[in-house]
C-alpha cells in the first residue's frame, strides 16, 4: 500500500514537473535570454556614447596652436631671426624643435608649448 502511494506521488510529481518545465520555466528562460541580450546591447551602446562624449570633451581642451620657446644658455627667452616659432600642430612644432636643436647645438634650448588660443604668425 505504501509503495502504491509513493508511486502515485512520484508520477504526480513527474507530471507536474514536466508541465511546469514546458509552460513556466522554459518560456521564462527564453525571455530572460532575450532580455539579457538587450541589456548587453544597451550597456555596449551606453559605453560607446560615454566614450565618444569624453573624447570630444577632451578634444575641445587641446591647444589650438603651438609655439617653440627658445632659451639661451643664461636661461633667458630669446627670439632668433629666421626661426619659425608658431605652428598649428604639435607634430610639426616638435619636428622643427628637434631640427633646431641639432642645428644650433648647445647654445639654445627649444621647448614646445601649447596655447588654447590660436596664435597668428
Amino acid at each position: 500500500m505504501l509503495q502504491i502511494a509513493i508511486s502515485i506521488m512520484l508520477q504526480a510529481f513527474g507530471i507536474s514537473y514536466t508541465w511546469l518545465d514546458q509552460n513556466l520555466i522554459s518560456p521564462v528562460l527564453t525571455f530572460a535570454r532575450g532580455f539579457e541580450f538587450a541589456i548587453v546591447l544597451t550597456a555596449a551602446v551606453l559605453f560607446f556614447l560615454i566614450s565618444m562624449f569624453l573624447v570630444i570633451k577632451q578634444a575641445k581642451k587641446l591647444p589650438k596652436s603651438y609655439a617653440i620657446e627658445i632659451v639661451d644658455i643664461y636661461g633667458e627667452k630669446v627670439s632668433i631671426d629666421g626661426v619659425r616659432q608658431i605652428y598649428t600642430t604639435h607634430a610639426a612644432a616638435e619636428s622643427y624643435a628637434r631640427m633646431y636643436r641639432e642645428s644650433f647645438g648647445q647654445q639654445y634650448k627649444f621647448k614646445v608649448v601649447g596655447f588654447l588660443k590660436e596664435l597668428h604668425r
